[in-house]
Parts: structure tokens; sequence; C-alpha cells
């Protein structure tokens, strides 16, 4: 409204001098009334326990900021030794709304008090809580103004009312309110226009609300000052009730006006602190500091001020102006406190300056003031700094800096006796001063309590806060200490710091009790409460409140928001209440910052006092609490369940992100809890939306009583196990709210039980019926929702608990090192991995009966419902994989052997479970979503056994039945051409993995020819890419080869394919001749159409490796031919194999290692399998040599003692594909073998008697190996061929062959089998080093090599003159035939000649002569 600048009509005018002097209340007529006897007891102001709404603020008289007003108990002049906090948890009895139960919680979200008030934050110390009464034009963003409060009691004698205004003052309006009312008053505060002009680049001006004196009803009458900051102007209105009246009514000044007198230019003012009766201080930029008055000495309305000065010699107005001017005068004042002296009437005002220098001056009501005294207080302060034990106050204290100053009672703090004065003896004073030290970028805060005695400075307590380190974002931070004094408010712009004043009284502490020689006194209290800054809110102005209760309590001006009230309760009554445990800070980080629109920021803290286990240990215990729902921040009495749980589910988030955000260096396991936790509770969130479902279900609504659901049963279960805490009755409802409530740590449980009860619901006698299979619907649904949400959540939320989303697969960790050190995961408990397995299998076990015997009966609705549990399955058995994985998982992360067995057995477990269960989905029905699960988990074995079986199905469909009709046979066409396209589909999904699977499942059975078809016509290139992927599998080669000849034409890869395969896979020797010839014959083919063009590399090499296979494999059967005929009578196996090491195994039996290699090769040449080239020369050399001197006798496969010579020629053909080094070895040892055969010692014996002549030596030497060798490896040519690698040795070249661990260590890996055999090798060499060095075996040898070269020339020799001969008699034979007229043709046709070359029977004898048979 706006205001006339006419003086305010005032009271008759006095007619007394104005120089008579003013008569004292002690002097002045007894006119007020008679003081009426109190009623009041002593215990009416005490402190009590009552809450902050039954509580009447009585700020000081003028303004909360003129003084502090403390109460405390004594302290110590130093300060108390520095100890650890204890934590709090014992809580203080806080305002709260109403009364409350024991065991309720408080409202979930804002709570309002009686005052209408929303609470910013609450602990067992102090409240903050944001009154509603400010109007919303000051609320607005951006709006700057200086705000004061004004309280006042009820009139004597409790009539009227008592009074608690605010006042807001902007550039262009000054607001005033009652500040305690519940709503916002923007319709009801007086509203002044500002009377002055203000521009907006002019600090905004001051207010001041002045009390009514005199008769009660003046009283009520507030007055309210205003204060131009940079005009110097003054505005006093005696009554805002009036000037509202008559700026309303009338245009006419209604305040009286006035300037401050002697203002310099640039000069402004910079606070306005209360006198009472002397009226205000100024305090200008200058550091001059003036008295303000407001009445004459008539006691009418009047401005007039006058400048304090300091005695300094400029009293007079132009010495003042010089010292202005000079700048002698001008100092740093960052603050003024007033005080009342004993003396009525009079004022005493003290000023601070930024260097430490306290200024005294006494006033009184007249305007006369005496200037008492400087006090320098740096060097006194900075040695008490110094002698502090915080290493960084030494060197800071240099940059000492005051920056605000209260006085304090006499009551506050201990003195030690040194109770001084500064205005005579009976006026003591003591001080608490706002100090800051370091650099101003990041300075350090202290509070110290002073007193003085005559020109000495005590310090009696330093207190360093250490909860606020920043750079206040005011101009100059304020210090505060409201009544009764235990507390003291540093309000920065952006922060209220709360600090004891004293503290606790240790004698009331257990621990001193218990251990008072080592006990070490608790820390005195500090907390600070930190503002949003960078959303704008920042502190304005605060002023003191005066309560009657032991609390205290503060009202700040927060620009963007309004008054804010905090109340602290006596933190030094209760040692436990020495510090905020961070139990309690976490709690209101999560209930009061994050949960709501808060103009607090918990982000924010101080020097950490807390461990990081403490940390650890809080937030654990408060996400605990939340998912119990036990916790006050929590209702137990919720209307809306599902809003119940949503805000829990939020508090957990918010938890959590502010955890992340201060507190990081939680453990892994510790963040892993909290997921769990919030797990539990978005599963209950689902569960508790199926239950609704269930429970308001159509069937459900067709009954009067309401139908028991799955979640009945399951819970009325867990509680007869686990009795539920809160379920004050035993009805369905409440023990299903008392679960969602409190009882979802037992979830696990919950959810295991389904399996169990799903089992016992199956064994009902005659199947299921209705109720049973709406449960197992019902079941189904309520485990799927739960573990998908479980899951879903992890897996969306896993970045907030600081797990890296990457390392899931469909929520389960599927990196098993992340597991370590973790516990044991609740989603895979071993009763949640027992019943992920049977919920599926007992849904489609009944799904199966109910569907059999419903269909036959016709009723639709039941089916429906199986159809509904069938279509569920698939959802069931991903669960159950999904817990699998997790399980095996942690198992594998275990350290211990145990554990890691376990983990291998579930796999295989798994696989088998995972491969039924897959399969299974095929018998109702929806085989389709088995397909898409084993897709998901590229389960190619089940994949394919689906696919094929699916094909298979429609096959014999179209063939078997005869009476499809035409509509069908297209669907069935159709379905058959979907399977196909979704094959060659998962050729390019899939790749390799597919296609092996696949085509191995095709080739497998009796379809294998349909299903090559297929192949070479729909998915012919990924046909071949598998066929020729891995060509060693004997299966696939032989397809390979088919598929390489119809379809592609490829001899070459063919031929090149199936040799390898025969020579490196197969095991049997037919299989491998055949493979070889029919590889031998397809690269030859491959040879004749290269003809035309230039061959392949390497191909002539190609053509000659299956012969040369094959010549070894020749060799093989000349050996089994020549033991077989000696094993024809056994009557087994056994037998057999017995009665080959008895003919053949004499000699080597004196060798163990060597006799068992022999045995083992001899078991699988009878077996007809393959022998490596290896194993045919250990047979060859090892083998005793069985001849027979009578040629009737002589089976014809006998071998007549070639043994050697056949181990050289399958040597010979297996060269090409050997090393050199094992070539040369395994070429040593036949030889040395075949010296070693003999007995040389009784040979030489024999040679030397004196009867023996050459005839007789010579037919001895033919009975040796190394003689039968060489003539037959000169009789067959071998030698003499340009291509032959083999050579005869000497016995002194065969020494140390095989001896080596190198020469076998490719067949032997094994130690413990390749000792023994080189062991046995190298007594062979022994014997051999033996026969060379004692028997001249080289001599001998050489001797048999002549010896067989002549018997093979004269075998030579005599064949061609046996063959001369026959061709003699042929010719004689046809002159013959055609002398007697038979013709040429008849002869040819009857008459031939046997033997060798074509005519001539050749056969050596014993003694190497050629006998000739002829026909």
């Amino acid at each position: 409204m706006s205001t006339s600048h006419t003086v305010e009509p005032t009271t008759e005018r006095t007619l007394r001098n104005p120089r008579r002097r003013q008569r004292s209340d002690g002097d002045s007529l007894k006119t007020a009334p008679r003081r009426k006897r109190s009623k009041l007891s002593e215990n009416t102001f005490a402190t009590r326990d009552a809450t902050e709404e039954t509580e009447e603020l009585h700020p000081t008289a003028h303004d909360a900021a003129m003084n502090g007003h403390t109460q405390s108990t004594t302290t110590s002049r130093k300060p108390p030794p520095r100890a650890s906090r204890h934590e709090s948890t014992e809580p203080m009895d806080l305002p709260m709304r109403g009364g409350r139960k024991p065991g309720t919680a408080t409202l979930k979200h804002r709570p309002l008090k009686s005052d209408g008030a929303t609470v910013l934050a609450q602990n067992a110390v102090y409240s903050v809580k944001l009154l509603p009464s400010t109007p919303q034009e000051l609320r607005k963003e951006g709006v700057e103004y200086r705000g004061r409060v004004l309280s006042s009691s009820p009139t004597t004698g409790g009539s009227g009312h008592g009074q608690h205004l605010a006042l807001a003052v902007t550039r262009e309006k000054a607001w005033v309110w009652e500040y305690n009312a519940p709503t916002s008053a923007s319709h009801t505060a007086r509203v002044f226009d500002m009377p002055f002009p203000v521009r907006q680049s002019e600090e905004v001006p001051f207010g001041v609300l002045v009390p009514g004196v005199g008769s009660s009803a003046a009283a009520s009458d507030v007055g309210l000052v205003l204060v131009s900051a940079g005009s110097g102007k003054v505005v006093y209105h005696e009554s805002i009730e009036r000037a509202a009246s008559l700026g309303l009514f009338q245009e006419r000044k209604t305040g009286v006006e006035g300037t401050i007198g002697g203002l310099a230019s640039g000069e402004r003012v910079v606070d306005v602190v209360a006198a009472e009766h002397a009226g205000f201080i100024l305090c200008l930029s200058s550091g001059r500091v003036m008295q303000l008055t407001l009445r004459d000495a008539q006691g009418k309305a009047k401005i007039f001020t006058q400048v304090l000065r300091s005695g300094d010699g400029n009293d007079g107005f132009l010495g003042s102006l010089k010292g202005w001017y000079s700048g002698a005068g001008k100092r740093d004042v960052v603050a003024v406190r007033t005080r009342a002296l004993d003396t009525r009437g009079q004022m005493q005002a003290l000023s601070l300056t930024d260097r430490c220098e306290l200024q005294t001056w006494d006033l009184d009501w007249s305007g006369r003031y005496e200037f008492r005294g400087t006090r320098d207080l740096r060097e006194r302060l900075v040695d008490e700094l110094k002698s502090l034990d915080t290493p960084k106050a030494q060197g800071a204290v240099d940059n000492l800096v005051a920056l605000n100053f209260l006085i304090a009672d006499k009551s506050v703090g201990s003195t030690n006796g040194n109770e001084v004065t500064t205005l005579g003896a009976e006026h003591p004073v003591q001080i608490w001063m706002l100090l800051r030290t370091g650099a101003p970028e990041l300075p350090d805060y202290h509070l110290a309590y002073l007193s003085f005695s005559g020109s000495s400075i005590y310090v009696e307590r330093v207190l360093s806060l250490e909860s606020y380190h920043g750079r206040s974002i005011a101009k100059q931070p304020r210090l505060l200490l409201p009544k009764p004094g235990h507390t003291a408010y540093v309000v920065f712009g952006d922060a209220i710091v709360l600090a004891a004043t004293s503290v606790p009284n240790v004698l009331d502490d257990p621990n001193w009790q218990l251990h008072e020689a080592s006990y070490v006194q608790p820390q005195a209290f500090e907390d600070a409460t930190y503002l949003q800054a960078e959303k704008g809110f920042v502190v304005l102005d605060s002023a003191a409140e005066d309560m009657r209760s032991g609390h205290s309590s503060s009202v700040a001006f927060v620009k963007g928001a309004g008054l804010v009230r905090v109340t602290v309760a006596d933190p030094t009554g209760d040692v436990e209440r020495t510090s905020i445990p961070i139990k309690s800070k976490v709690e209101q980080a999560v209930f009061y910052g994050a949960m709501q629109d808060n103009i607090l920021d918990f982000t924010r803290k101080g020097d950490n006092q807390y461990s990081g286990q403490q940390f650890e240990d809080a937030a654990l215990t408060i996400s605990d609490e939340i998912m119990r729902s036990d916790t006050s921040f929590i209702s137990s009495s919720p209307s809306s369940m599902e809003t119940h749980l949503e805000y829990r589910a939020r508090a957990l988030s918010a938890l959590v992100t502010h955890v992340r955000q201060n507190y990081p260096a939680l453990s892994r396991a510790a963040f892993w809890q909290l997921l769990w936790d919030a797990e539990k509770v978005a599963a209950a969130q689902q569960m508790w939306k199926v239950f609704e479902a269930h429970r308001t279900s159509a069937e459900a609504a067709d009954k009067e009583k309401r139908v028991a659901t799955i979640v009945d049963e399951l819970v009325a279960q867990l509680d007869n196990r686990i009795k539920l805490a809160g379920a004050e009755s035993s009805s369905s409802d409440d023990l299903v709210r008392s679960f969602f409530l409190r009882g979802l740590a037992h979830i696990d449980f919950l959810l295991s039980n389904i399996g169990e009860l799903l089992k016992t619901l199956g064994s009902g006698v005659g199947g299921p019926n209705d109720k049973t299979v709406r449960y197992i619907a019902e079941a189904d649904e309520l485990w799927a929702r739960a573990m998908e949400a479980v899951f879903t959540f992890r897996a969306e939320n896993a970045h907030l608990y600081g797990i890296d989303p990457e390392l899931f697969k469909d929520g389960v960790l599927s990196d098993v090192v992340e597991y370590t050190d973790l516990p044991e995961f609740w989603t895979s408990t071993n009763l949640m991995l027992k019943a992920s397995a049977d919920i599926p299998k007992q849904s489609r076990r009944f799904a199966k009966m109910f569907y059999e015997r419903e269909v036959s009966s016709g009723k639709t609705a039941a089916v429906e419902k199986v159809e509904h549990i069938a279509l569920a399955n698939p959802g069931l058995i991903q669960i159950c994989c999904q817990v699998y994985e997790e399980r095996i998982n942690w198992l594998a992360s275990r350290a211990t052997a145990q554990d890691q067995e376990r983990a291998r057995q579930m796999r295989q477990t798994y696989e088998q479970d995972r491969y039924e269960q897959f399969r299974a989905l095929a018998s109702i029905g929806v085989a389709e979503q088995g397909m898409l699960l084993a897709e998901k988990y590229r389960d190619m074995l089940t994949l394919t056994e689906l696919v094929v079986g699916e094909s298979q199905y429609y096959v014999e469909e179209l063939r078997s039945n005869k009476n499809m009709s035409p509509e069908e046979r297209d669907v069935a066409l159709a379905m058959m051409q979907q399977v196909t396209e979704r094959i060659g589909r998962y050729f390019d999904k899939f790749g390799d993995d597919w296609a092996n699977a696949f085509f191995d499942q095709a080739f497998a059975g009796n379809r294998a020819g349909y299903m090559l078809e297929e192949a070479q016509k729909h998915w012919k290139q990924a046909l071949t890419r598998y066929l020729r992927a891995e060509p060693n599998r004997r299966a696939k080669t032989r397809i390979c080869w088919i598929n390489d000849i119809t379809a592609e034409g490829d001899y070459l890869h063919a031929g090149e394919a199936l040799c390898e395969a025969a020579v490196e896979t197969e095991t049997r020797v037919w299989g491998k001749k055949v493979e070889l010839g029919m590889g031998r014959l397809a690269l030859l083919a491959a040879q004749e159409d290269g003809s035309e063009v230039k061959p392949a590399p390497g191909l002539e090499e190609l053509v000659l490796k299956p012969g040369r296979e094959l010549k070894v494999l020749e060799v093989q059967e000349k050996l089994h031919g020549h033991v077989r005929v000696e094993c024809v009578g056994a009557l087994d196996r056994d037998a057999e194999l017995q009665l080959a090491m008895d003919t053949f195994g004499k000699k080597v039996g004196e060798y163990g290692a060597l006799g068992q290699l022999l045995t083992v090769n001899l078991d699988q040449l009878l077996s007809h399998q393959v022998l490596s080239v290896e194993e045919l020369i250990e047979v060859l050399t090892l083998m005793d040599c069985h001849t027979y001197e009578d040629r009737i006798e002589r089976p014809e496969a006998n071998l007549q003692g070639t043994e050697f010579a056949q181990a050289l020629y399958a040597l010979d053909a297996a060269a090409p594909g050997m090393p050199q080094a094992r070539f040369e070895t395994l070429l040593q040892l036949i030889w040395k073998r075949c010296y070693i055969f003999d007995d040389w010692s009784a040979l030489t014996k024999a040679s030397a008697e004196k009867s023996s002549t050459e005839p007789s030596v010579l037919s001895l030497l033919r009975d040796t190996a190394p003689w039968h060798t060489y003539f037959d490896l000169h009789d067959s040519g071998l030698l003499t061929r340009p291509d032959c690698r083999i050579r005869v040795l000497e016995p002194s070249e065969c020494l140390d062959a095989a001896c080596r661990p190198e020469d076998l260590a490719y067949r032997f890996p094994n130690r413990d089998l390749l000792d023994p055999i080189l062991q046995d090798n190298q007594v062979q060499d022994e014997v051999l080093q033996g026969y060379v060095a004692d028997r001249a075996l080289d001599d001998w040898a050489k001797s048999c090599l002549d010896a067989a070269k002549w018997a093979v020339e004269n075998k030579a020799e005599r064949v061609a003159s046996w063959r001369g001969k026959e061709r003699e008699t042929q010719a004689n034979l046809e002159t013959r035939e055609m002398r007697a007229g038979r013709g040429k043709g008849a002869g040819k046709a009857n008459g031939h000649v046997n033997g060798v070359g074509k005519g001539v029977n050749g056969v050596l004898d014993g003694d190497g002569d050629v006998d000739v048979e002829m026909e």
C-alpha cells in the first residue's frame, strides 16, 4: 500500500521545559498497575520433552541479532582434548505432529507439523523446518530482501496475545506478517511501499520492527524503522497498524522522516543493531559507528543520529572530518553488539574490527555516550590458536581475521574467577568471536570464548569448526547464540554450522565410570546444514529466537524459499548426543533430501569423522530397515500397498545414489547387498500386483467370500515357519499385508516354497481338479513375474551400484571372476535352484494330465487354463537357466577344490536338464518356444533335435497319412517350408556351430541319404563348408567324398580328403584299403582332368601317397596271414592271442616291456585294426621266425624268415611322409634287432672247430636272419631302385638305436611307459655291443651279405636256364601239334608250362638252391 509523507498526528503537546532533566524510572510516579503475584512455579520454564508445537517463541525485545542470549554449563579455559566422536543411538524426542503410538512411524513424505511447517531435516539433536508463512512474492526466484523477526509475550496478567512478526524489506516494499501462521501470509501480510526511492544498483534498505512500550494497549503497537543503506534516509512508523490505516484512507504522511547526519560521500550503512532504550547502532562502511535514536527528550518521535567517537583526538567536527578524509579513524568494523547495564536505561555498545580490536561505549536513552577504550585481542588469539594440537593451524594463524562476535551472559562458559569489567567492577563481560585463518580460498573457521580482567585477556575456549571449510558466499557470516545458550549458530551464506558451547558432563558417562584412568573426553558437538546454493538458495539474514524450553532456536531468511527455523536440543545433555551418527546423516539425505524437493544439500560434508566401515554398516542397516519397513520414516499401516512398495523402492534408489555420490569406497559385497535388497522390493511390487489381479479375478468376483490365492497359501506356510512380524490377526489379508510390509527379507523362502507346494498339489488322488489348475496357473505367474522383475532390475540398475552393466547377460553376472569374495546370491541358493527346476516340470506334468482328460470331456474353459500354463512354461524354463548359470558361476569362483568340482558337476547337470526341458516343450505343443530358447542359449544340439523332429513329423505326416485333405496337405507343406527356411536362417545366424550340430544329427540316422539330398538342394554352400571343416572325421569324410563328386565335381579335394582321412583316422584295415583305393581313383581322375591344363601343384605327389600307404597295408596283410594261420585252432579271441604269443613271442619273453608291446600290437593285428608303421615294425622285429623245412607242410602265407625284410619294405614305403631323424632311428632299430636275432657266439664257436669246412660255415650263415634279409632285399631288387631309401647298415652302425628318450617320446609321452621300453632297448644294445666287440659281427655280416648276393646271382642264372628250356619245350610241343593236324590254336589252348617267369615254378629251398617243377 502507498504511504504519505504527512507528519503523523501525535499525542497532546507537553508543556515541560525541554531542558528539564528527564525523570528516571526510579523517580517517576507509581502510575503503572500493581504487579500481581506470578503463579508460575520454578519448573514452569524447565527443560522438558514437549514438542515444538507447544513451545512459545520469544526473541529478544528489539531484535534477535542484538546480542547473544546464552546460558550454559561451566567450561574449562583450555579446549578439551580431541577425541573421536561417539555415534548417538538414542533418538531425542524432536517435534512431531500430535501423539504417536509405540511402534508406529511418521508419514512417509513431507511430514507436516501443527504449524504447517515442512521438515527439511531432523535427527536426535536438531531439526530444520521450512515455515509456510512466507509470502509467495518473497519466495520467487531472485528476490533479494533483508529480514528481521520480532516476538512479544502476552500482556501482563495473561490477557492479550503474543506477537510473532517477521519483516522483509525489498527495494520496493516492506512486508510484515505473522511468521508462525500455518499458511502463506500473501493475503494477510501488511505491505508498505518504500518511502524513499531505491535504485536497483543500490543495496537493499534496512528495516527493524520496534516493539511498543507503555500501557498494555500501546504495547501491542509495533513500530517500523526503515533505513536507506546509501542515501541515509530514515523513516520511523510508530505503529504499523495506524500507518496501514492512515495510508489506506488518507493521503498524508504516516511516519517520521529523517536523515543520518554527517554521512560522507560513498559512505553507506552496513548494519543496524538494536540498543533497546538507546535506539539503534548503525555500522557504516567507513568503520564509523553511529547512534540512532527515535525520540527526543520529551518522548516525541524524532530521528536523531550521532557518531560514537573513539576518543583519539578527533572529537570536534573539524577534527572528525579531518580524521575521516585522512583515514585515521577508518576501521573495518565487522560487527557491533549492545547489552544492557545494571543502571536503568544504560546500554553498552561494543564494536569489533577485522584486526581483532574491540572498542566499547556506554550509552543512555538521551543520546549521551562515553568511550570506554580499545582492546587489541589479536596477539592473544594468535598465541592461543598456535597452541592448538591441529597441525594445519600452526602456519595459518598469521592470517587471522575476525568475522563476527556476540556478547555472552555471565553464566555462559567458565571464567575461572576472571570476572572483569569494562565499565566498573560491576559490569563483567564475556564474548564469543568468529575467527578465520588460512588462505581466503580455503579458510578455516574458529570460535573463541574470551573474558577480560583489567588489562589482561583470557581466551577461555577455542573451537575449530571442522564441518565447514568453504568460502562463504555471504558478505559477512553471522554468529548467533539463542537462549538457553548451549549451541552457537554460525550462519554462512550457504550453510548453518551448529556448535555446542560446552562439553558434555562426563560424570554421567558410563564409559568414564568404567574407565576413568584411560577415558578420553568426547569432542564437543558440531554439525553443519548446507543449502543448495547452486540453485540460488542462500541465507539473506538470520535471527535468534528465545524459547521457554531447553531447546535453542533461530530462523533464517533463505532466498527463494522463505523462513527456515533451526531448533536444537542441548547436545551436552547426553554424552551419546555429542555427534550425529552417520546412519542418521544418511537417513536425512535419503528421506529428506532425495525423497522430496529440499533446499538443503546433504551431499556436502566437512572433515570426515567416520570410518569406511561405519559408512558401510550404516548404509546396509538403512537398506535392511527400508526393506523390512522397520524405520520411523516409513508408515507401518499404509492405505495403498502398491504406493507403499513404490515408496520403499524409491527410498532404496535414493540411498544407493547418495552412497555412490558421497561414500564410493564401500566394498563390492556391500553394494551387492544393497542391490539385493532393492531386488527384493522390486520383486514384491510385481508379486503384489499379481496378488491383486488374482484376488479380483472374474472367478473370484463370482464368490461371496474372497477366494484364497496361491499367495495366501504361501504366506500361511511362511507364517507357520517364521512368525510374521506385525500380523495382528490370523486373517489372510492381515498375513499377506504383514508379509509385504515386514516379511520381504524372507521372500526367497516364500518363492522357493512354490515348488514344494506344486508337488503337494500333485500328490492328490484322482489327478488335478479345477482348483489345482488355478493354483498352478497362479503359481507360474507369481514365480515368473517375481524372478523376471529381479533379473530385469539387476540388469537395468547395476550401474547405479557401481557394477558394469556389460558384465550381465539376462540379469546374470556372466564373468566368474566378478563373483569372487561375494556371498551367496539369494536368487540362486540351493532351495531357489531346486524350485526353478521343479516348477516348470510340475507345471508341464499337470498341463499334460489335465489336457488329456479335459479334451475328451469337451470343457473349453479348463482347456484354456491349461493352454495358459503351457504358454507360460518357456518363461519358467528360461528362469531356470538363469538360476543355474548364476549358481554355477558362483561355485566356480570359490577357492576350494570341492566347490570347483561341484561347479563342474552342476554344469553337466544343467546342460542335461536344459536339454530335457527344452525338448519337453514339444510335448505340450510349444516347440516353437523351445527353439527360441535353444537359439537364445546357443544350444545347437537341442535346437537341431527340435528342428529335425519337426521336419520329420511333417515328412511322416505327408507320407503316412493317406486320408489327409488337400487343405491339410497344404498346411503341412507350408509348415515344412517354414522349417526349411528356419534352418537356412540358422546357417547365417550361428554359422559353423549350427552347421556342425545340424548335419551331425541329420547324417547320424537312417535318413542320411535323404538329408544329403535336401542339403545339396537347399544349403549347398553350408553343407560343403561343414563337410570340409573337419576332414578327419570318418563319417563326414565319406559323405564329403560323395558331395565333392556328385555336387561339387571337385575330384582333387575328394581324393585328398578321403586319403587323408584313411591315413589319419581309419582304424580298420579293410576300410582303409577301400578308402585309399577310392581316394587314389579320384586323384587319378583329377590328374586326367588336369592333363589339358596345368596340373595342380603337388598333384603328382598326392597320387603317389595312396600307393605307398597301400604297400604298408600289404605288408600288414602278409603279416596277418603269417600269424593267423598259426592260430586257426583257437576257440575264442583270448585263446587266439595267447596262441600267437606262444608261437611268436618266445624270444621276446625275456624283455618285459617289449613283450607287452608285442602283445598289444598282435592283438590289434588279429583284430584287423590298422597298425602304424612303427607298430608294424615292432611286431616284425620282435616276433620269432616260424619257418617250415617241408615245402608240403609249409603254409602259403608263411613269411619263411623274411620278417626283417618286410619291416624294411614297410619303412621304405612310409619314408616320404616321415621326418628324417625318425626314419634313421627306425632303420637302425630294424637292423639292430636283425643282427641280435641269432646266437653269434654259437656260430663263432662252430666255425672255429677243426672239423668245420667252408660249405658247413656257409650253411650256418644261410640259417641266420641277416642272410635271409640280405637275400630277400637283393632278390626283390629293392636296393637297386632309384627311389629306394633303404640301405644296409653294419652292426656297429646300429649301436644306441632307439635308446634315447627323444627317439620314442613322440609315441610314448608318458614316462611310465617310455622308461621300461628304453631300458629293454638298452639291454639289446648291450648284446649287440658284445657281438661287435667280441665276435667280430661286422665281419660275419659282411660274409652273410656276400653269400646272399652269390645265392641271388646263382638263382638268377638257373632261372634263366630253365626259362630257355621252357621256351624250347614249348616250341617242340607246338611243332608236334601242327604235325598232328590239330592246329596252332589247339596247341596253345592245351599246352602250358607252369613255373616262375610264366612257366617255371621255382622254389627256394633251405640251402639257397632252386628246385623246378615241370608240368
